[in-house]
């Protein structure tokens, strides 16, 4: 395929993030169809893009060459598993399956195919983190000490079948991994279930890595506004990153001699450095990322094996949430 518009796409279950994605695919590559059960809601947004509505997602086989995967967590497996088996390249929504087991098999059955699999995690292709990646490989912040998530939301009654730790946290998570850039030792988790007995709605999360930066997490479905945020703490730098106003605020301070008789007129200079980014929609970057990847035959910036990293942390969240101790990961 010389280009992505040549690419013949689908997505499957077009709720609130499904019919964006399917609003993406319409103006850069050949969209085909959409899938989704409920069939106000998907002849609708089958009418939107001038395509082809289908009741069963089985019906696109054949037709498409890349699909997303936009339906509740619990249907993820069994859905890719249908279009990887197919020949199908997939784009799967965070968090890549409900469970390790799924989440495995998932990548194994790509691998085993050859075909692309990427991971919705669509925080990593927001401008404000792809500005602060490039200045940490670029050794400009010294080496982090803590990083420190809050992510706050209505309560969604829209999501049934997981809390808040699938459906929020692991944003979270796979973009503190992916900053950081070293394994996960150890994960604790503490949280209350306010709304709905069945899932947790408030998780405080703290992530220990191998080469010793911490990852912390505050994470609610009870707040009335949404708050994305993320502050760094590391051995150059205070920052503070906000995703909703893609801004990255930097603050450093160079000292002075000091002087032991007075240290409280201790010589030093503030540096304030405030970054506005005016990128992309991170979901159209996602997507690009994703038929770019089939198109070149390379692995897209969220693989498989990112999503299962992400699955497994949380897991180990899940369970230190109901021991009430620190899981260690292997």
């Amino acid at each position: 395929m010389n280009e992505i518009k040549n690419i013949r796409t689908g997505v499957v279950g077009v709720g609130s993030m499904g019919q964006n994605h399917a609003r993406i695919y319409s103006e850069i590559s050949n969209l085909v169809g959409v899938a989704d059960p409920n069939e106000e809601q998907g002849k609708l947004v089958a009418e939107r893009f001038g395509v082809k509505w289908y009741k069963d997602y089985r019906e696109l086989e054949g037709l498409i060459d890349a699909v997303t995967i936009a339906v509740p967590t619990s249907y993820h497996y069994p859905v890719a598993k249908h279009f990887i088996k197919n020949g199908t390249h997939v784009l799967v929504e965070k968090p890549l399956a409900g469970n390790i087991d799924e989440a495995i098999k998932i990548v194994d059955l790509a691998k085993e195919s050859n075909i692309i699999l990427a991971v919705g995690h669509i925080e990593r292709h927001n401008g404000v983190i792809r500005k602060l990646k490039n200045m940490l490989d670029d050794s400009l912040l010294g080496d982090i000490i803590t990083l420190s998530a809050r992510r706050f939301s209505p309560y969604p009654s829209r999501i049934t079948d997981v809390g808040v730790l699938f459906d929020l946290t692991i944003h979270d998570v796979d973009i503190i991994c992916h900053l950081i850039q070293s394994p996960v030792i150890s994960v604790y988790a503490t949280g209350v279930k306010s709304r709905n007995n069945n899932f947790e709605d408030h998780i405080n999360f703290i992530m220990k890595f191998a080469n010793g930066s911490i990852g912390m997490c505050e994470t609610s479905w009870l707040t009335p506004n949404k708050v994305r945020e993320l502050s760094l703490v590391s051995t150059k730098c205070y920052g503070k990153l906000d995703y909703l106003k893609q801004e990255i605020e930097l603050s450093s301070s160079v000292h002075g001699d000091l002087d032991f008789s007075n240290l409280y007129q201790q010589d030093s200079e503030h540096l304030n450095n405030k970054i506005i980014i005016k990128g992309e929609e991170p979901l159209l970057s996602e997507i690009r990322d994703f038929l770019d990847s089939i198109k070149d035959e390379n692995s897209p910036l969220t693989t498989g094996l990112d999503g299962l990293n992400a699955v497994k942390i949380v897991s180990a969240g899940a369970d230190s949430l109901r021991t009430k101790k620190s899981i260690n990961l292997k």
